[in-house]
């Protein structure tokens, strides 16, 4: 009998873990899948929105965007209802995905959660209403476990899914041909982040310090990784007049292959330090959702690759503190700074480690199979 499962992913990393996910549960078992998810997800189900209409961040943004995502909402209800899913699996994005959870629950659903909402960083508090409606949980870094099993969920740990995905596809020498990059000089890497206003927010400042490394630095090659939910067009209208060579297709290759990076805070700054790239953080939001976002953190750094190591790997520069001049500085020693960059390498690869082995979304298919 083929099993039905709603999945719910939200933003691009959702979508890419999304979509291993799928294809491991199609592998193990006669499925019919169902939700939201991108374009990697639709290969494997059926989608009811794509993440790309879901791609806001902060509290003002969503707010002004609420009247769309009570549709969203609504209407997954209303499928859930309509096409009874064994379970409904949920990944990350706990703005949607903890109401539609809870609402699911009281409706007799089973609710699997993979990749927990970061409320140990957050709110702690939700921790508490979580064990109310979520049955199982895929967890990705080894300390959640013990911090949700202390409010009574069931918690797993299945190491990192970005981990399942590391792989390069283009040598050293065909990259740098391809994208029209010398392979024996320096690449800054430019990873500003797959969403509309990270680019607005963080790419101006991280053009500024490109412009002040190459006034002492005139011959630094500059490439900027394009994310797939990112069109070019919006790219070019930053970097027309900048010799910078814009990356789509290949991100890997360019964490692998460059000296150094300037990246935007989230996900893609594990995927740097798997690469043991060295690189600087930024993040920017607007200031009433940076305002209501630093009452909430319980955390002193706020860079998954710094939370992961348990330690300030790559220095951060956060709204305000976001200067092209100490950017730049602490750039040239990731680029010129040979003992420097050796110490940033070494850390990196700790981050890594503690990452887990691969097989996540293997692991996770299982545990969800079992529920069913």
């Amino acid at each position: 009998m083929v099993k039905k499962i709603m999945i719910i992913a939200g933003e691009a990393s959702g979508d890419l873990h999304g979509a291993r996910l799928a294809g491991a549960l199609k592998g193990e078992t006669d499925v019919e899948l169902f939700g939201i998810g991108g374009d990697q997800m639709a290969r494997y189900m059926e989608l009811l929105y794509h993440v790309q209409d879901l791609a806001y961040i902060g509290f003002t943004e969503i707010f002004r965007h609420l009247p769309f995502f009570i549709k969203v909402y609504k209407d997954v209800i209303r499928a859930a209802v309509e096409r009874e899913p064994a379970v409904v699996v949920l990944i990350d994005y706990p703005g949607l995905n903890l109401r539609l959870g809870k609402k699911l629950k009281k409706l007799g659903f089973k609710v699997f959660y993979f990749i927990a909402p970061q409320v140990w960083a957050w709110h702690q508090s939700r921790a508490k209403k979580m064990a109310s409606f979520v049955d199982r949980m895929a967890v990705i870094f080894d300390f959640e476990v013990e911090f949700f099993s202390a409010f009574g969920i069931d918690a797993h740990f299945v190491g990192h899914p970005l981990t399942d995905g590391l792989k390069i596809h283009l040598s050293r020498e065909a990259f740098c041909e391809k994208f029209g990059l010398c392979a024996g000089k320096s690449v800054l890497a430019l990873l500003p982040g797959s969403r509309k206003q990270e680019i607005a927010h963080l790419l101006p400042s991280m053009l500024s310090a490109v412009q002040r490394l190459r006034q002492k630095f005139p011959n630094l090659q500059v490439a900027l990784g394009l994310a797939d939910t990112i069109q070019r067009d919006l790219i070019e209208e930053y970097v027309a007049l900048s010799d910078i060579k814009i990356i789509k297709g290949a991100t890997y290759e360019l964490m692998s292959y460059a000296t150094a990076a300037i990246v935007a805070s989230g996900t893609a700054t594990l995927e740097a330090a798997c690469f043991q790239l060295p690189f600087v953080l930024l993040y920017r939001v607007s200031p009433l959702s940076y305002f209501l976002g630093k009452k909430l953190i319980k955390i002193p750094r706020i860079g998954l690759v710094n939370i992961v190591g348990r330690d300030e790997i790559a220095k951060e520069f956060i709204q305000d503190a976001i200067h092209p001049e100490s950017i730049a500085a602490e750039l040239e020693r990731c680029l010129f700074d040979v003992e420097y960059r050796r110490e940033k390498m070494a850390q990196m690869a700790g981050v890594k480690h503690r990452l887990g082995e691969s097989g996540a979304a293997e692991k996770t298919a299982r545990l969800i199979i079992e529920m069913i």
